[in-house]
């Protein structure tokens, strides 16, 4: 019986990272990351895990089980999965920041020939790509043929993208004289070893947008089989007061945006780590996670929040007491349980 207790202890604080129907909260702290938690948002319950190859790292995007990462010292880029440990080392990209949004297409177990890593530059709206084995990141730079007033204010920059149906989407924001941006949505895919680009949306967001806001983070998302674009509306003097979300879904038939102020039984997860890197994952509300709910944290910040769709109202939670107040980095990342 004694025995049998030490195993249930040693489970409890070194559990296996499984496959679930939502995500883990990946939580690290340390000078050199190196204290690791996580946290099960369904059993309110967090535990140790020690994963060295994630010392010192950046989760810049994660895929299924398998992350994207970036050392915050020699900028090296590497893939990790969380389920086997294996690790596949990525060429160097000196022009990396922290800004730059990332793509993740996972290898696979037959082939990593499909497996592929993106990183776009926003401000330059440059894509950089590479594949398993590749020596260098490729670059193609975004060039379109675009109206003359889209960018007759201020140069064009691109605010968010995702996967979407085997294809990267991508939004391109333009400042306008009245303050409010214009945004078109886009496709990247490969036709050979290039990039073809081609624009979906023909007008903006539906008004009123809100111009009284200044700070915003744009996100991406597949939810349901629908691409969904969030805006995490931002204020304060710091700028890190969340004042609420707005969600637009995209409608193809008319290739327009339309509101959405209910998501029904799916939850959202939002992370973003410092600079304006950030990620999206969505999930059907399982037992003990809030549906109809955006699950999100802030940089440095040893809190999530959830801000309920309903009643527009924002809680908090504090996941592990024992990680750093001011220091820690918090992530979303979803193992899908896979069907056999």
């Amino acid at each position: 019986m004694e025995s049998t207790n030490k195993m249930e202890q040693y489970m409890q604080s070194h559990p296996p990272i499984i496959p679930q129907s939502y995500p883990w909260l990946v939580i690290r702290d340390g000078k050199h990351l190196e204290r690791q938690k996580i946290f099960n948002i369904s059993k309110d319950k967090y535990y140790s895990i020690t994963i060295p190859e994630m010392h010192n790292k950046m989760i810049c995007t994660s895929t299924n089980e398998w992350l994207l990462l970036n050392d915050l010292d020699s900028k090296d880029l590497s893939l990790l999965n969380l389920l086997s440990r294996e690790v596949v080392q990525l060429p160097r990209l000196e022009s990396f920041t922290d800004s730059d949004v990332c793509i993740l297409c996972p290898p696979t177990s037959e082939s990593n020939q499909d497996c592929y890593v993106m990183i776009i530059d926003r401000s330059s709206c440059k894509f950089y790509f590479c594949q398993p084995g590749d020596e260098e990141f490729s670059e193609q730079e975004f060039e379109f043929d675009l109206e003359e007033q889209e960018y007759e204010f201020g140069a064009m920059c691109i605010s968010a993208a995702t996967m979407f149906r085997g294809k990267v989407y991508f939004l391109t924001r333009f400042p306008r004289i009245d303050l409010v941006s214009s945004y078109a949505l886009f496709t990247a895919e490969f036709v050979g070893s290039n990039l073809h680009f081609t624009r979906i949306t023909r007008e903006g967001f539906p008004e009123p947008s809100p111009p009284e806001i200044p700070t915003t983070n744009d996100y991406l998302i597949e939810s349901g089989g629908e691409l969904l674009y969030i805006c995490k509306m931002r204020g304060g003097w710091d700028a890190k007061m969340i004042l609420g979300f707005i969600i637009l879904r995209m409608n193809f038939l008319r290739q327009a945006w339309e509101e959405v102020n209910n998501i029904g039984g799916w939850t959202l997860f939002l992370s973003q780590d410092r600079g304006l890197e950030h990620k999206a994952i969505s999930c059907f509300a399982a037992e003990g996670v809030k549906q109809n709910s955006i699950y999100f944290t802030k940089p440095f910040d040893r809190f999530y929040y959830v801000f309920d769709l309903e009643n527009n109202s924002i809680s908090k939670s504090l996941p592990c007491p024992t990680v750093s107040k001011f220091m820690s980095r918090l992530d979303w990342v979803l193992i899908p349980i896979t069907k056999s």
